[in-house]
């Protein structure tokens, strides 16, 4: 009569489990800018703006929990319509393209094309962790917006998704002010930037809640504004 292995404790079973999970590759944590590049954002403010999404794409790429991956899209809109700078990447694999600006604010065709981009299952599969949607601007959209703004926070996707908005300068119009306002999620206050120089400072406070967002959920500890440094 032959033998069989026996495991009482089931310490096999377990650490066959385990290994499974171990080779799953980390769950996505979606970031998707949405940035103004018109031509009111030229000069410093545009500068500054690169300068500090590639900072934060630096820390975003630090993150190294197998439970989890920050993931990165770059939504521009400027001209007549908005296009997808950045394709929805990990961000430790991101090559940072520096943006230009220059013509119109068509903000609604951006809102329109983040919606699709949620909704798309290759993009961001279902089993991805809920987005954070950053909208950056210095002014009023000058196509229709409101109709994809509501569908953006009608959507199941979309109206899970953290959603900050930064204001850049100190002369933004009523309407430029309510966008911001309705897309920001319920609590959260618009980010403003008066000063071009306060730009940077504000992305760091992005950063640190993005990545906050990311240790919640794979239970890492939380990170610091001042370990990101003041550059």
């Amino acid at each position: 009569m032959g033998s069989s292995a026996i495991d009482p404790g089931g310490q096999g079973v377990e650490m066959t489990a385990m290994s499974a999970r171990s080779r799953r590759p980390p769950r996505p944590m979606p970031v998707v800018l949405l940035v103004d590049v018109s031509g009111s954002m030229d000069g410093e403010k545009i500068e500054l703006l690169n300068r500090s999404v590639a900072e934060m794409l630096r820390a975003f790429a630090a993150e190294d929990s197998v439970r989890g991956e920050i993931h990165v899209a770059v939504i521009v809109f400027g001209g007549e319509t908005a296009r997808l700078h950045q394709p929805i990447t990990p961000a430790v694999q991101v090559s940072w393209a520096e943006m230009t600006a220059s013509g119109r604010t068509p903000l609604g065709a951006a809102l329109t094309m983040v919606n699709a981009l949620l909704a798309d299952q290759d993009v961001v599969p279902d089993q991805a962790f809920p987005a954070t949607l950053v909208l950056v601007s210095d002014g009023a959209p000058t196509d229709e917006w409101q109709e994809a703004l509501d569908e953006l926070l009608d959507s199941r996707k979309g109206s899970k998704a953290l959603r900050l908005a930064v204001g850049i300068g100190s002369d933004r119009t009523s309407e430029a002010e309510e966008v911001l306002r309705v897309f920001s999620t319920p609590g959260q206050d618009v980010l403003r930037a008066d000063q071009v120089h306060e730009i940077a400072g504000l992305f760091r406070w992005v950063t640190a809640t993005v990545t906050d967002q990311l240790h919640e959920r794979t239970g890492r500890k939380p990170i610091r504004l001042e370990d990101l440094g003041n550059s």
